[in-house]
């Protein structure tokens, strides 16, 4: 039937099918294109999954009204396989055993939000509870071999703060290379840190940022019998969705109603975020490929998988969650009401050397990002 002469419904149904295949076709050019440039290209893989399942109810919907519109959708949900098999996992949920097997190297990834220390008194104060004690628990009970942790906090004024590189020393990881990143107070430490329980040899760390403050990538390289893995740790700038509704709030404060509504400012950020996680993510990816050794990258990425930076970091790794995890496998605690099932932003990524034997995620509420593990197999 002519376009022309089918029913208005008809007409509007396909103009919202074309909308929605415009913006799909965008996520799926992502691994293709410099999304810190086109940062346009990168925005609708925030909705990826809800863009997904839209395409599938008008493929369904088609065929009720017997149209041949049918095909182009389907076609363009084919187009996105690549994206597809990024963002879903496939497998049946599995119960993630305690036991390790032999020749396993258990990996921890946590960006444990300086483990609370710094808000504790003001938690307790308001009738809350001292969440490093929990936190510590959890990570003493995964009898890992590797660590890795974001936003990592050490005091230098252990009278004040308990030191949390000799708690966790003292549940049977001798060796750690920690890099602070963030020294806002004189006496405070927060960066990025990797525990061990087998010896680290090498160590090396790398600033991401022009103005020498924040996000950086490290690595540890660690001798498990006689065998050397490389293993990396990266924290990359975030989107800080939560900062703008309080950003708006002082905009008001300072300038009145006309500063109230300046989202612009805010959107302009959300792209330099884009393109600086671009540039970040192509550099940890080539130190990854230049890796002499069978590599592991641990790290919050700030970005969902169906992104550039996903993509550039990963290149030849494989992800233990699309072996071994479960549908879209959230890793943050954050509500950002209708994208937040696809924020999958923390990862342990590995070389393909690796057999991927069982992989987790902890769903404790203790930080704003979920722990996450896998059992690898060397």
């Amino acid at each position: 039937m002519s376009y022309y002469r089918r029913p208005v419904y008809q007409k509007i149904l396909i103009f919202l099918n074309i909308c929605v295949i415009i913006a799909y076709l965008f996520v799926c050019l992502v691994p293709f294109v410099n999304t810190g440039v086109n940062w346009f290209i990168a925005v609708p893989g925030i909705i990826f999954p809800l863009l997904f399942f839209v395409l599938l109810f008008f493929v369904i919907l088609w065929i009720i009204l017997k149209s041949k519109f049918l095909w182009v959708s389907a076609i363009t949900i084919l187009l996105g396989l690549q994206q597809i098999l990024a963002v879903f996992s496939f497998n049946l949920p599995q119960k993630f055993s305690a036991e390790k097997q032999p020749d396993i190297l258990r990996v921890l990834q946590w960006n444990v939000m300086s483990w609370d220390q710094l808000e504790e008194r003001r938690n307790i104060e308001n009738g809350g509870h001292a969440l490093r004690p929990l936190m510590m628990d959890v990570v003493n009970s995964v009898n890992a071999d590797v660590l890795c942790f974001e936003e990592f906090f050490e005091s230098k004024d252990t009278s004040i703060f308990k030191s949390n590189i000799t708690t966790i020393t003292q549940m049977g990881f001798p060796f750690h290379y920690f890099v602070p990143v963030d020294t806002k107070h004189s006496d405070d430490r927060t960066g990025i840190i990797i525990f061990s329980k087998n010896p680290i040899v090498d160590t090396a760390s790398f600033n991401l940022n022009l103005d020498k403050k924040g996000e950086h990538l490290i690595y540890a390289d660690i001798k498990v019998k006689d065998k050397t893995f490389r293993v990396f740790a990266t924290h990359l700038i975030p989107i800080k969705f939560a900062d703008w509704e309080d950003q708006r709030q002082k905009n008001e404060e300072i300038y009145g109603d006309a500063g109230a509504n300046n989202y612009g400012r805010i959107f302009s950020k959300l792209i330099r975020g884009y393109s600086f996680r671009y540039h970040q993510s192509l550099f940890v990816g080539k130190k990854i490929a230049e890796s002499p050794y069978p590599a592991i990258i641990c790290g919050d990425f700030n970005d969902i998988p169906n992104s550039s930076t996903y993509f550039n970091v990963k290149g030849n790794l494989q992800d233990p969650f699309l072996k071994k995890g479960f549908w879209t496998g959230r890793t943050t605690r954050t509500s950002f009401g209708i994208i937040s099932p696809t924020l999958r932003i923390d990862y342990i990524l590995a070389s393909r050397n690796f057999l991927v034997n069982q992989y987790q995620i902890i769903h404790v509420p203790y930080s704003d990002h979920y722990p996450v593990e896998t059992d690898l197999h060397y």
